[in-house]
């Protein structure tokens, strides 16, 4: 029995995210404890970065895809790999937060039973940046991204709120109302919370706000069986037509972790303010 309890330990220390579970923040609108995994920079890190470089650090939001959540942060060694970045100086603090949606596509519920995007603006981010000062605030100080569900919340979020400065969303779902021809289990998730007339949805639809003024990239993987990186190459012609200056990159991968976590790795300078932090390589359109 010792030695299985010290195999876990030595494993939990070993491996990136294994050991660590999601923490709960209450909501009061939603009536519940809501999980979510936290990446908290060292004291010593931030002491070290506040005294040569004044203002505000970024507080960036992660928004999972319809099967995933806070724990594949965790386990996809996100967190752990922001630690050793920001410990060796290459990546300044930040603080982030991956929640749980709760298929909620990160939006209010039409009927008003589940206010799941006035959590995020006026519950989570605010008693973040409460517990946290120095991060945030502001939002040039704020970044929003996601992956699948998540890449259409982090869009959505962008236009509605203005409260973010620049958006990642991967693998976005670009889905339009009435939502036909789609997996029935997304398509029922998204009719408990949108309307499914067009001219109803438009607040909510990707294709008529792209993503508002925050500044843009949208990635995908070029083997997505969904079929997203074509319509991300459509997405990125609409942007261009009416002059919304994004940046899109496509690069090889399916619509998976295998393809999400060397992509996040590779635009968290990018996310948390570093202006070199935009690397070279894949597929892109010019910004107009």
């Amino acid at each position: 029995m010792k030695r299985r309890w010290f195999l876990a330990f030595s494993l939990a220390l070993a491996l990136p995210g294994l050991g660590r579970a999601p923490e709960t923040i209450h909501s009061e609108r939603l009536h519940r404890d809501v999980p979510v995994a936290l990446h908290v920079p060292a004291p010593a890190v931030v002491q070290r970065w506040t005294a040569t470089h004044p203002g505000s650090m970024t507080l960036v939001l992660f928004l999972p895809g319809a099967y995933d959540g806070p724990r594949d942060f965790l386990r996809e060694g996100l967190d752990a790999f922001l630690s050793e970045q920001e410990a060796q100086e290459r990546l300044p603090p930040s603080l982030w937060v991956a929640v749980t949606h709760y298929r909620s596509w990160y939006a209010d519920r039409a009927d008003g039973s589940f206010p799941y995007e006035r959590f995020l603006m006026e519950e989570l981010i605010p008693l973040l940046e409460a517990k946290h000062p120095g991060f945030g605030g502001s939002p040039q100080a704020r970044a929003v991204t996601g992956l699948s569900m998540g890449g259409f919340g982090a869009l959505n979020l962008a236009a509605r709120t203005g409260a973010f400065s620049r958006c990642l969303a991967l693998s976005p779902a670009l889905v339009e109302a009435p939502f036909e021809g789609l997996n029935w289990f997304i398509r029922r998730s998204l009719v408990k919370v949108f309307p499914r007339d067009p001219a109803a949805f438009a607040p909510w639809n990707p294709w008529k706000h792209l993503g508002g003024s925050a500044e843009l990239i949208v990635g995908c993987g070029t083997k997505d069986g969904h079929g997203l990186a074509e319509a991300c190459r459509t997405f990125a012609r609409v942007c261009a037509e009416r002059h919304r200056p994004m940046r899109l990159e496509l690069s090889p991968g399916g619509h998976d972790w295998s393809y999400w976590t060397p992509a996040f790795k590779r635009w968290a300078p990018w996310l948390v303010g570093r202006q070199d932090g935009a690397p070279a390589g894949g597929t892109a359109s010019p910004s107009p």
